[in-house]
């Protein structure tokens, strides 16, 4: 009965604080301090890559595929959620193999190899910025354009760059978490105000099969709500400068999954439309898998259960172009 009351006294003030509470950090913008040359680029990859320590698989160390010099393209891949590098590593192989420089940073608190590690509740918007800066930074020294790839999480993070830094030349956003597909529209910031007021919850991504969660292996079998709710965060402050300005890179390719259970397609429709209306023509391409070919959200990992690489290559290499 105590429980009862209590939860009946406290629900409107949880409701009333993720409606009206601020979102909180702001100012996530860029503060860019740009490689100007190759060498100094593969020191920043260097002093990054010296972060993965022993604690982190072996196959979810930040990977750098280089020709060995500046080429005129380089592409920056950030992987998703509770995921790692290893998630992007056959489609940069393929990117790569067409001449370019090929960069897939693991992102903060990824790739632990003890998979239930609690990193993740200590997710911070501000942390993955500027973790986002770095690698932006790293990035112009090599190659002459710079297109950026992301997923899901990492996918919010390219948006964030594509509205922030005007040294981005393209970004190609495949599922980007901009808003949630359980909680879509209005709804989202009080998702992002909540898990960010609240305590970390861990949540398994399938509570059945909890760590045999079927798919690849690096992959966290679980996810942190402060994640999410970084996540969100930076996906909100990226919505709200569309709304004031334009993006600063100059082309941006959406892809999307029809049916997604994770993100909200229709906040991704949104973002692409501010975009469209604000720099005329920086949209080239909006893409969406049909629901029937019932794909994961990971479009990506040709381990991942739900994966379709002979589907869903084609059209990524074609966003992410030359």
């Amino acid at each position: 009965m105590l429980r009862r009351l209590l939860a009946i006294l406290i629900l409107p003030v949880l409701l009333v604080a993720g409606l009206f509470l601020p979102l909180s950090p702001r100012n996530l913008g860029s503060h860019p301090h740009p490689a100007t040359a190759y060498d100094d680029a593969a020191a920043r990859v260097k002093a990054l890559a010296a972060e993965d320590d022993a604690r982190i698989s072996p196959e979810c160390r930040s990977t750098l595929y280089t020709h060995g010099w500046k080429m005129p393209h380089v592409v920056v891949m950030f992987h998703g959620l509770t995921n790692c590098p290893a998630q992007f590593d056959s489609l940069a192989q393929l990117v790569y193999a067409k001449g370019a420089n090929v960069w897939v940073p693991r992102l903060p608190r990824h790739g632990f190899a003890d998979r239930m590690t609690d990193e993740l509740a200590r997710s911070d918007a501000r942390e993955w910025c500027a973790f986002a800066d770095s690698v932006l930074d790293a990035a112009q020294g090599l190659g002459d354009t710079v297109t950026v790839v992301g997923l899901s999480t990492g996918g919010t993070l390219a948006a964030w760059a594509a509205q922030e830094r005007p040294d981005v030349d393209r970004v190609v956003l495949i599922a980007p978490m901009i808003g949630v597909a359980r909680a879509p529209g209005v709804w989202t910031p009080v998702v992002a105000r909540l898990t960010a007021l609240l305590p970390n919850l861990f949540v398994w991504w399938d509570d059945k099969k909890k760590t045999g969660l079927a798919g690849p292996k690096h992959v966290y079998p679980r996810f942190a709500s402060r994640a999410v709710a970084a996540t969100l965060l930076v996906g909100g402050e990226t919505m709200q400068d569309a709304r004031r300005r334009p993006p600063g890179a100059r082309r941006a390719a959406f892809v999307t999954v029809g049916g997604d259970a994770a993100v909200d397609n229709a906040a991704i429709a949104t973002l692409a439309g501010l975009w469209s209306r604000s720099r005329p023509g920086s949209v080239t391409e909006r893409y969406e898998f049909p629901a029937a070919l019932r794909l994961s959200h990971d479009v990506v990992d040709p381990e991942q259960a739900g994966g379709n690489p002979p589907v869903t290559y084609p059209v990524l290499l074609r966003a992410i172009g030359p």
